[in-house]
């Protein structure tokens, strides 16, 4: 089974560049002036897909499956970014999204040896309209022989406009690390870097600006009064430019100076005060959360029943919303889950859910007394979501258009794509030995 890869700066394992589509290898670094195709190739090659039916498994462009080097996809600059280690340093290079062509590539960035000994994974970090890249390192520079180095993480950040083939980063920013904790990762215009005792830091790629909120701020209660749980138990969930996303220890959620969640109840939804219990985690995909609240039933609360919300981050008001009876959107597998959006983002997938953040209406496809639960794994721009029946190794592929809500059973073999783009489907894998990327066109 294909695992699925992160969200909106989608990571996969990659290697060197081959042709679905034809036209050659897309391995050559451009010069200054090299202007790629808009057009996939129309040439035909050994690898078929069978795809759904607006787009086509005959074109396109595969990339072999290798472990040397990670993928991230650059939506908005229509860019897959790859890094790879040479010996003085990571390189990224990036190759247009519909050709495969390459369209530039950097000198090696090697600021001091990696704690981690790992290949870092480029984040894509999406702010004022434009992708940025970002690659970061932990270590320790500064260490000697009789001296001790100081724990630090360096982001080097890239524009995605870059040409030619030495590119360098747009600015460094260092920021203490606090190891064994994860390097920063792209949420919504920030970097966002979860740090001990639920400290979080945002750093803007576009500034350099470091705004760092310590285990007091997160600790801190939005109302006293109002929310006699919160500050017990508060956990940091996410980080906006107004502050950190805080999950408190009851049923509340906030933004710190911005907003609390009893403000922003979902129709359906048991209203402050009640003891029913949110979802255990509030899951952030770029400007937005999904939070699982208790359903109120005929006679009360309903405890197993959710009313799953899409939030916006921001002012935390309610964006679309379904009640489920599932407990969980994540289905048998949730390693394999993850929210994504369409590439307009009016429409949002995560598990059994699928959102049209334009009307408000939200569907949930979990298992029933009569029908089997269907897990999404992307949408399109018009309204249909692709994904699986969640029956283990007999699942079928089948398709829901979200407005009327009705599933269609996929003809047996249909592959679904990890996200789709405004003109692609994309194909991102970690454990197919037939590619680590696949785009096909759409028809």
């Amino acid at each position: 089974m294909r695992r699925a890869i992160r969200a909106a700066a989608v990571v996969a394992l990659v290697s060197v560049l081959g042709a679905c589509g034809g036209g050659g290898s897309g391995t050559d670094i451009p010069q200054d002036t090299q202007s790629p195709s808009k057009h996939p190739s129309t040439a035909t090659t050994g690898l078929r897909l069978s795809v759904p039916s607006a787009f086509d498994g005959t074109k396109g462009w595969t990339q072999p499956a290798s472990s040397d080097t990670h993928v991230a996809v650059a939506p908005t600059a229509a860019l897959v970014v790859t890094v790879t280690k040479v010996p003085d340093g990571y390189v990224l290079t990036a190759k247009d999204l519909a050709t495969g062509a390459a369209r530039w590539s950097t000198t090696p960035w090697w600021p001091f040896d990696s704690v981690r000994n790992e290949l870092p994974r480029p984040e894509i970090v999406t702010a004022g309209g434009k992708d940025y890249v970002a690659l970061s390192i932990s270590g320790n520079p500064g260490d000697g022989t009789l001296t001790k180095g100081t724990p630090t993480i360096r982001i080097a950040v890239y524009p995605t406009d870059a040409a030619g083939s030495t590119a360098a980063p747009l600015r460094t920013i260092d920021i203490p690390a606090q190891e064994p904790v994860a390097l920063p990762s792209a949420q919504g215009a920030l970097l966002a870097y979860f740090g001990d005792h639920q400290a979080v830091t945002a750093v803007d790629v576009t500034t350099g600006k470091i705004t760092s909120y310590s285990t007091d701020d997160v600790g801190k209660p939005p109302d006293a009064e109002a929310c006699r749980l919160c500050g017990h138990g508060n956990a940091s969930a996410g980080v906006t430019s107004s502050g950190p996303l805080v999950r408190g220890g009851g049923n509340d959620f906030w933004v710190p100076g911005a907003w609390y969640s009893p403000s922003n109840v979902p129709q359906g939804a048991e209203a402050p005060g009640g003891y029913g219990e949110m979802s255990q985690t509030l899951t952030v995909i770029d400007d937005r959360i999904i939070a699982g609240w208790p359903a109120m039933g005929k006679d009360g609360r309903d405890s197993d029943a959710r009313v799953w919300a899409v939030h916006d981050m921001s002012t935390g008001k309610v964006k679309a919303s379904t009640t489920c009876a599932a407990g969980s959107p994540r289905g048998s597998k949730p390693e394999d889950v993850r929210p994504v959006f369409s590439a307009d983002h009016r429409y949002l997938v995560y598990g059994i859910l699928a959102f049209d953040l334009a009307t408000g209406q939200g569907r949930c496809k979990g298992d029933t007394a009569t029908d089997k639960g269907v897990v999404f794994t992307s949408v399109d721009k018009d309204g249909t979501a692709y994904g699986h029946t969640d029956g283990g190794d007999a699942s079928a592929p089948v398709a829901l258009a979200i407005d009327s809500g009705t599933v269609t059973v996929q003809p047996p073999g249909t592959e679904i794509p990890t996200m789709i783009l405004e003109n692609e489907a994309v194909y991102l894998s970690e454990d197919d030995n037939r590619y680590s990327v696949a785009v096909c066109p759409r028809r």
